[in-house]
């Protein structure tokens, strides 16, 4: 008996061929497989999905679709070589195993090879979170007998949604907009795309709509034992400016007592195991690092076998994991043995987290030694395992002292707050926030003096998204999965609907939602959304019929699909103008400064993503200019640097003032500053 055991990726091959310990490497069609148990098991890879719907009917809107391969695919013929190789394993094999990665697009890519590749109809399944040895030879020793059907159902319906909202509605938008530009253009909307346009779109016109509120407060500043502290009026905010003025001529500069002091102690909580959102949040709040940026190398330390499977929604870690074996064979490494000692001396009880996951714990360490990582590796590698260590500590505690100061007869307040109980936040290290500011000894009754300020003040408005924040609110809709979010986010960005960090929507971005909003309400709606992802859940677990969600699905499509066709030249219209505006801005600066003829304009990298300067009469003229890659660019009327005299650009993030500068790398002025 021949068995075919199928991975996701070669990686992931390589371990599990490892797991066998007698492997052997070969190659066919230039593809590495792996023989074990002395030819009887045979270790195969895809890379990813090796199918993908395409329409087999001409005319839009399509529903008719089937599975075909992928390798055909602008930028896909790399997979054709795996494609033919498990295709000729798969011929000498008897049995069939799939152990691609234990969730939604995993049990999609593997019922795809069974069923599609190698005619079968059902096969074998393994079963792991991590990549590890033990494990492994655990997931293959207690392999179940058929694929997770409900897994494999949930996620053919999530594709064949995908594909009907996407590329049908997607299609009409394109046609509207191209058919006004005289050339084809590429537009996108989707089922997540559309709420999650919608929300930053919305946010937009709280902002634009904003209208500041003056306001005054009222600071006294004091010095104590050399450091410096502000007391503010207990009214906090003066809305009549008379009011303000009054109270600050009566209280200015004149000495303060003591009136009341209070202590109150509170617990800082131990934090709870990561899941994928959680992690993405920290690094982005700790690192910056976007989310698409962590999810990526997380899956590389999994893949290394250094950390378990980061497409979870759980924040749960089973008693299962064997703690003190994970904990021992982290204290192995010189960084982390301290910890690991003071660890193992508890009761080793973590704290558990609110979300669950039916496929997979958690996001942990696994202990494996740890090899050569880069910076951003070993930066995320590092804060999984010190999360890890933190969630079996104890709470920690802070103590805030509130003092009043009677100035004049006017309360003004001031508080100092100190970690007085170091617990969990020891093992977290650098990444728990701690910040101190302790008040000396005071005493009721005491005099202080202080100099007072009136601070003219304007009320602000709701701040934008950043990436991290986003797909935190995404996560609480319901809106897409714990693995596509930042990839929606990336669209929008590639689509020019949005640009910057924090987030803000561009002038074509809010043409767009605008035409939706009113040809075609119902995309911009995070409802269907939700209601499709509870009718995949209820797929997942076998109460709810497939076929009953894609019929849904369909009469959704067909619906607006009518709606924007109706409406295809008025949208058009519409997004031309602003399309073309948009593309102007943010991409045209001025004339090279080399060959004088064509346009300076901002370009991106695709390796690095990176911005940069170009001149359009590329491959011509190749000039190039390096950029800053944070803030929206823009170029300000009639700035020419003094030293060189090269156009001003003006970069601005979030809520800051404008910076602008010269983007000449050889200008005077940047030596200067050096």
């Amino acid at each position: 008996m021949v068995e075919l055991i199928i991975s996701e990726k070669p990686s992931a091959a390589e371990k599990i061929a490892a797991s066998f310990g007698d492997s052997d490497l070969k190659r066919l069609n230039s593809v590495k497989y792996w023989e074990a148990d002395n030819g009887n098991i045979l270790i195969g890879s895809a890379v990813g999905h090796l199918f993908g719907l395409k329409k087999t009917e001409r005319f839009y809107p399509v529903f008719n679709l089937e599975w075909q391969p992928s390798y055909s695919g602008r930028g896909s013929s790399f997979q054709k070589p795996y494609f033919k190789t498990l295709k000729s394993l798969g011929k000498k094999a008897d049995t069939v195993t799939v152990a691609t990665d234990y969730d939604i697009e995993g049990e999609v890519i593997g019922l795809n090879i069974v069923r599609e590749l190698l005619g079968l109809k059902d096969a074998n399944r393994m079963k792991f979170s991590t990549l590890t040895v033990a494990e492994l030879q655990s997931a293959y020793k207690n392999k179940i007998n058929t694929l997770n059907w409900g897994q494999a159902n949930a996620g053919v319906v999530r594709h064949t949604l995908d594909w009907y909202y996407g590329i049908n509605l997607s299609q009409i938008i394109s046609s509207s907009l191209s058919k006004a530009l005289n050339r084809y253009q590429p537009l996108s909307i989707g089922r997540v795309q559309g709420p999650a346009l919608a929300i930053l779109a919305e946010r937009e016109l709280e902002i634009k709509k904003f209208k500041p509120d003056p306001y005054w407060q009222i600071i006294a500043n004091l010095w104590l034992n050399s450091q410096k502290f502000q007391a503010v009026h207990e009214k906090d905010k003066f809305w009549k400016k008379d009011e303000a003025n009054k109270i600050f001529a009566k209280v200015k500069d004149r000495p303060g007592r003591i009136v009341d002091i209070k202590k109150r102690k509170q617990k800082v909580l131990v934090p709870v195991p990561f899941d994928l959102t959680s992690l993405q949040i920290e690094a982005y709040r700790v690192f910056k690092y976007s989310p698409s940026m962590t999810l990526k190398i997380a899956q590389n330390l999994y893949t290394k076998a250094l950390i378990s499977y980061p497409r979870t929604s759980s924040q749960k870690l089973p008693k299962a994991l064997n703690f003190k074996k994970i904990i021992s064979k982290l204290g192995s490494n010189p960084a982390y043995y301290e910890i690991a000692k003071e660890v193992l001396a508890t009761r080793m009880i973590p704290k558990q987290g609110r979300k669950s996951d039916p496929a997979h714990p958690a996001i942990h360490p696994t202990g494996e030694r740890v090899g050569a990582l880069g910076e951003p590796d070993r930066k995320i590698y590092d804060l999984i395992v010190r999360r890890f260590f933190s969630v079996f500590g104890q709470d920690g505690e802070r103590e805030t002292t509130a003092v009043k100061l009677d100035i004049e007869k006017e309360i003004f307040k001031f508080s100092g707050t100190v970690t007085t109980k170091i617990a969990w936040q020891k093992w977290y290290g650098p990444y728990a926030l701690r910040k101190e500011l302790e008040l000396p000894v005071l005493k009721v009754g005491q005099a202080l003096n202080q100099n007072t300020e009136l601070l003219d003040k304007e009320t602000q408005p709701p701040a934008r998204y950043n990436v991290a924040s986003l797909i935190k609110l995404l996560e609480k809709l319901n809106l897409g999965t714990k693995a596509t979010r930042s990839q929606i986010i990336e669209t929008l960005v590639k689509r020019n609907y949005i640009q910057g960090n924090p987030m803000e929507v561009t002038e074509f971005g809010m043409k767009v939602f605008n035409v939706f909003k009113k040809h075609a309400p119902e995309v911009l709606s995070s409802k269907l959304t939700r209601n499709f992802e509870k009718g995949m859940n209820g797929i997942r677990e076998g109460k709810v019929k497939p076929e009953a969600v894609i019929q849904v699905g369909k009469d959704s499509v067909t619906k607006l699909y009518a709606q924007l066709k109706e409406s295809s030249e008025a949208i058009g219209k519409a997004l031309s103008d602003s399309f073309v505006e948009t593309k102007k801005k943010q991409v045209t600066l001025f004339k090279c400064v080399k060959c004088k003829k064509n346009d300076l304009v901002v370009r991106r990298s695709r390796a690095s993503k990176k911005r940069f300067i170009a001149c359009s009469g590329y491959p011509k003229c190749k000039f190039t200019w390096p950029l800053p890659q944070k803030g929206i660019l823009s170029v300000p009327k009639n700035k020419k640097c003094d030293h060189c005299n090269i156009q001003m650009l003006q970069a601005r993030t979030g809520r800051r003032k404008p910076w602008v500068f010269c983007p000449n790398p050889d200008c005077e002025s940047k030596k200067s500053d050096n």
